[in-house]
């Protein structure tokens, strides 16, 4: 859902999803946008197209803004998965990396 709301819809790239045995990668366009700054990543947010976020929100895909990715990382810690690993060194994309439980 991140991923479909924060990417850059000016590019052409697909958000990509990779299953490895031991991880999930979700990599999507767009770096990071507006006010957020690798200093300030994940506490600060910024919306590349405001009337999809609205639109999500009011769908319910959304519960409130900038409370996404702690949303996803209690939704990890119940699944028993391991902390997500986010690069945002990339410039024109962003990728997450999230353990797989190691009992599946």
């Amino acid at each position: 859902m991140n991923a479909v709301l924060h990417r850059n819809y000016e590019s052409n790239a697909p958000i990509y999803i990779y299953q490895f045995s031991n991880r999930i990668e979700i990599v999507n366009p767009g770096g990071l946008f507006g006010e957020v700054t690798a200093a300030n990543f994940p506490d600060v947010s910024d919306y590349r197209n405001i009337a999809l976020a609205e639109a999500m929100k009011t769908l319910g895909y959304v519960n409130r803004f900038n409370f996404g990715i702690r949303r996803a990382k209690e939704e990890l810690q119940k699944n028993g998965n391991g902390e997500p690993v986010f690069d945002i060194s990339l410039v024109t994309k962003f990728k997450v990396t999230i353990p797989i439980n190691k009992k599946w």
